[in-house]
């Protein structure tokens, strides 16, 4: 291994061999006689990835300061069971993931590459390519392009086994054991390889860390001092039940302006107030009571103070992913002659990942009997005395209020016919954990043929298929409409009358009240099956025109020409369970449709000036590809950029691209789904809401809010609709890169590479975030978002509940850009300048960002995310950002040390007047990682290792600034520190 990486510090390494003397490299189709590729290009190799013992290869990519982490091993809650990677933290679906430089089959509708379908066992290198290469590969690479190397000519027998295990706890265990067999056939004009991998990874839950066993709510701007809160959701296994047209039964409340509004209950005097009746509420409106919920009796639920009465979801959440993964792969080459090679690749992977929620919650309005025998006493008071009424604001009896008189329009829960309405909500537990079992059965059959055709032409022509299915099982959902049927079957006289049979469901008599019998009748499980499949047929023809050929240069102008078909088609099929009528898991309808495109593409480079002084080499590189989309039509994508090697010692590059995203199946076609974005309401009031100086009322009242200020906010998420929009058009981006690749010959040994990228798309594919629609309705008093929003509001006025949805689809309307420098080190020495015996090697991966922006919609500000983090941002982006690696290497032994740098990041814009100083920034972190390495005898390796040797801790903040866990668990290491111990066998 030392040799591999001391002498391999190559500023690309290449993509394909065509022989000893010509190569390709990632982010062209040009073959050249250097490495030097016109984009920038990250390379890792597999020393690398085995050094510091990687098992999915996200692990390793998400260190690099090109990539904001996506979707991981930790990603449950949002999480699909996917491991995905996004360049520049552009989205991953404008990052382009590409096996030997050919596309693979994604994963859903929206097509994105699972990279738990590509075996790391046979990854040679990863390259990474920042910025568009549409030109050269087509849709998708706006962001750039990740190239994963496969190792397609071994020899022997190679098998490796490690297992990874957290020292603190002995848990979220990590096994993985592989076998590669590979040889030569037919005097070397053939070689075939096999190989077979297993994965086992545990499961860890967040109730086994203190930092994530709790939900941490932040105090608020400027109460630091009391700490976070045990904080959680209002729906409760004991039922939060509120009145079916006020909160609090129409008893005395407050309305926006603080005024007291008399009660209209009559089943209590009109001067009592709700802390009267319910004492623990606490006097005036300390403690924020919404409702009332049964806990050995009914009382007031309790919003305020330092306990209230909300439920702790995170315990049963994972914190990390199990995972059990088989997959196989072959590769095959054989070479009839000169002018034919056949080639191909054979890739299935079996992937089953669980995802794990806590018991559903579900808040839905229900009708119940009033004669119900097993309703509490003082419920049925509260149901039957609130009335329809007209109430009176501004009480004299009040001091401290304001004097003005109006009056507050009251619907009541008695509905006169023996029923009450009462909004209701509660965390199911009876019914299970929320489990979403994904299995995923993956695979790839590429078969090509290339050959020379003269001495200044080659030819090379592939299909490649790929299909991807994936099943879906989802447990512990409901039925809402099984749900009424059994509260409404309970026992009393009105039920025995109707003849109802269904199990009754108790949810009035606290935790657990729900017998096993309503349960089963309730609970819903459902299936989802997604087909993906892609095809793509591509013939390439690369040689050079000798009678183009300029008069200062040595070589001719080089030519690829070639014409691809590709097709994409995603299929989900959910089962009838996930409709409108289940709570759980988002609501699924089915979708399908087929992308496909025809396209020509051509690429030059032209030596324009050699073997000058100052002027090694000059040569110019363009590349151009037209396309024919069966959705958006035709596209055109091109890229210009010149390359200055000024001696051996300064080589000098700038490149122009411009790059298209087609919009996928999902974008197109995706049927409008719920989901629950965490959002905070400007109208409403208490701990969920944001109502302040800003709130312009005039746009809550008009929006359907009785009174602008009050607690109509029930939880940090807010239900949605979601979905596709056929009209869509492409995505554009214009990429500018400037780099300089220097080896210096006073430093035997460094290679140094800096590049400066500036990447800019316009017309981005995008849903206006509902934050920004409430934002901009009710404090910036912008009319469309306010028609954007129409509908989602329920006589209450709470967004986004009780079947009031607002909806939400895809336009071309953001517009993102992503700028700053990278620079990569490579340095190989003799230990013998420091004293020491054997060899040094030195590999260094800096990121600086200077802007990451998004703007959301046309009418929105920019929003700045270069260096923050939160609910507009989304994952930290650090400004600076470096993975650096050190590796000693003395005979048999080799000792490592990687130092991963993430740099300080604050809360973002939108997060930051919204959180106390626990929750508004992010330190700086470091984390050390260590590895042994001892080559035991020429057939044995034995790796150990430490990852995290510091034990950094969690930088924990308020659950308003975080994805999940009270943390960013794909950014910062939540597994505290790792033990690895593994072993290579080679004959």
């Amino acid at each position: 291994m030392a040799s591999t990486l001391i002498s391999g510090l190559a500023v690309a390494a290449p993509a394909m061999a065509q022989d000893q003397d010509v190569v390709t490299v990632t982010g062209s189709r040009i073959q050249r006689t250097d490495t030097i590729a016109p984009s920038p290009v990250t390379n890792v190799s597999a020393e690398q990835l085995a050094v510091v013992n990687t098992v999915n290869t996200e692990d390793f990519i998400n260190t690099l300061p090109q990539v904001v982490p996506a979707f991981d091993a930790t990603s449950n809650n949002p999480g699909d069971g996917t491991a995905t990677v996004a360049l520049r933290g552009l989205g991953a679906t404008r990052t382009l993931v590409l096996v030997d430089g050919q596309r693979f089959v994604g994963s859903g509708v929206s097509q994105v590459v699972d990279l738990n379908n590509i075996p790391a066992a046979m990854v040679e290198s990863i390259d990474i390519v920042t910025g568009g290469a549409s030109a050269v590969y087509g849709s998708d690479a706006v962001a750039g392009v990740v190239n994963f190397m496969m190792k397609d000519d071994f020899e022997g027998v190679e098998i490796t086994a490690s297992q990874e295990t957290s020292l603190g706890d002995l848990d979220a265990d990590i096994t993985n054991v592989s076998i590669t067999m590979g040889g030569n056939f037919d005097n070397g004009r053939g070689n075939a390889v096999l190989s077979m991998g297993y994965t086992n990874r545990q499961a860890l839950f967040q109730g086994d860390r203190a930092f994530s066993a709790l939900t941490n709510w932040d105090p608020g701007p400027g109460n630091e001092a009391a700490g976070f809160y045990a904080g959680g959701s209002s729906n409760i296994p004991g039922t939060r039940i509120r009145g079916g047209g006020s909160t609090n039964f129409g008893l005395m409340n407050y309305d926006a302006n603080g005024n007291e509004i008399d009660s209209s209950n009559t089943s209590y005097l009109a001067s009592d107030r709700i802390y009267d009746i319910f004492p623990e509420c606490g006097a005036g409106n300390a403690l924020a009571c919404g409702g009332v919920f049964n806990d050995g009796g009914i009382r007031g639920m309790r919003f305020g103070g330092a306990t209230p009465d909300v439920y702790n979801y995170a315990p049963a959440n994972y914190l990390q992913l199990p995972q059990e993964r088989y997959n196989i792969s072959a590769f095959a080459t054989y070479e009839v002659n000169e002018h034919l090679e056949f080639y191909g690749r054979g890739i299935y992977a079996n992937n089953v990942v669980d995802s794990q929620l806590a018991p559903t919650p579900a808040g839905v309005t229900l009708n119940v009997n009033l004669d119900n025998p097993n309703l509490p006493a003082d419920l049925v008071d509260l149901l039957v005395g609130d009335v329809d009424a007209v109430v009176a604001t501004g009480l004299a009896d009040d001091p401290g209020t304001a004097a003005d008189e109006s009056v507050y329009n009251h619907s009541g829960s008695n509905n006169g016919d023996g029923t009450a309405t009462v909004r209701i909500s509660r965390r199911f537990e009876e019914i299970g954990t929320r489990n979403s079992l994904r299995d995923t059965n993956s695979f790839q059959v590429v078969f090509g043929a290339r050959g020379a055709l003269n001495e200044n032409w080659s030819y090379d022509a592939f299909a490649n298929y790929s299909r991807s299915a994936v099943s879906q099982i989802q447990t512990g959902n409901l039925s809402v409409s099984a749900l009424q049927d059994g509260v409404l079957c309970d026992g009393g006289p009105t039920a025995l009358a109707s003849g109802c049979s269904a199990p009754y469901v108790d949810l009035f008599n606290g935790p657990g009240a729900i017998s096993a019998a309503g349960a089963s009748h309730i609970s819903r499980t459902g299936a989802q099956i997604d087909t993906i499949e892609m095809f793509q047929t591509q013939a390439t023809v690369n040689g050079v025109l000798p009678m183009f050929q300029s008069p200062a240069a040595n070589e001719p102008l080089a030519l690829v020409l070639g014409v691809e078909y590709r097709e994409a088609s995603s299929n989900s099929l959910p089962d009838s369970v996930l409709g409108p009528d289940v709570r759980g898991f988002n609501q699924a309808l089915p979708v399908g449709g087929t992308v496909d495109v025809y396209e020509f593409f051509t690429e030059v480079e032209m030596p324009l000036i050699e073997d000058r002084p100052g002027i090694q080499s000059l040569s110019l590189n363009a590349a151009f590809r037209s396309s024919e989309y069966n959705t958006v039509g035709g596209t055109e994508t091109f890229a210009v950029g010149l390359g200055w090697e000024v001696n051996d010692q300064i080589r000098l590059r700038g490149n122009f691209n411009r790059a298209v995203r087609a919009p996928n199946v999902g974008d197109l076609y995706q049927p409008l789904v719920n989901g629950f974005p965490s959002a905070k309401d400007p109208c409403s009031g208490g701990s969920n809401g944001s109502y302040g100086a800003a709130t312009i009322d005039a746009t809550c009242v008009a929006a359907g809010v009785p009174a602008p200020g009050a607690a109509i906010q029930g939880n940090a998420q807010m239900e949605a609709l979601f979905g596709g929009n056929p009209n869509l058009d492409a995505e554009t981006a214009d990429t500018y890169t400037i780099g300089v690749v220097l080896t210096p010959d006073a430093i035997e040994g460094l290679t140094m590479t800096l590049d400066y990228y500036n990447i800019s798309i316009e017309d981005a594919i995008s849903t206006v975030p509902l934050q920004t629609l409430l934002n901009e309705c009710h404090i910036d008093n912008i009319a469309a978002s306010c028609t954007a929003l129409a509908g989602g509001r329920g006589p209450s006025g709470e967004m986004g509940a009780n079947g009031f949805l607002p909806s939400l689809v895809s336009i071309n309307v953001a517009s993102l850009e992503a700028e700053g420098i990278d620079l990569r080190v490579d340095y190989g020495f003799g230990a013998d300048v420091l004293g020491l015996p054997g060899d040094f090697a030195v590999t260094y991966y800096g990121g600086y960002t200077i802007a990451n922006n998004f703007t959301p919609s046309a009418s929105s500000p920019v929003v700045e995310c270069a260096g923050f983090f939160g609910l507009d941002c989304g994952e930290p982006t650090p400004e600076y950002k470096h993975s650096m690696q050190a590796s000693w290497y003395t005979g048999p032994f080799t000792t490592s040390l990687r130092w991963r740098y993430i740099g300080a990041v604050e809360a973002d814009s939108a997060t930051a007047p919204q959180v106390s100083s626990l929750s508004d920034s992010i330190d700086a972190t470091n984390y050390f990682d260590v590895t042994f390495q001892y080559d035991i005898n020429d057939t044995f390796t034995l790796t150990t290792g430490i990852s995290n040797i510091t034990d950094t801790e969690v930088p924990a903040i308020g659950s308003t600034s975080t994805e999940q866990a009270n943390t960013w668990p794909a950014t910062y290491e939540t597994l505290g520190r790792r033990l690895f111990v593994g072993g290579t066998m080679r004959f």
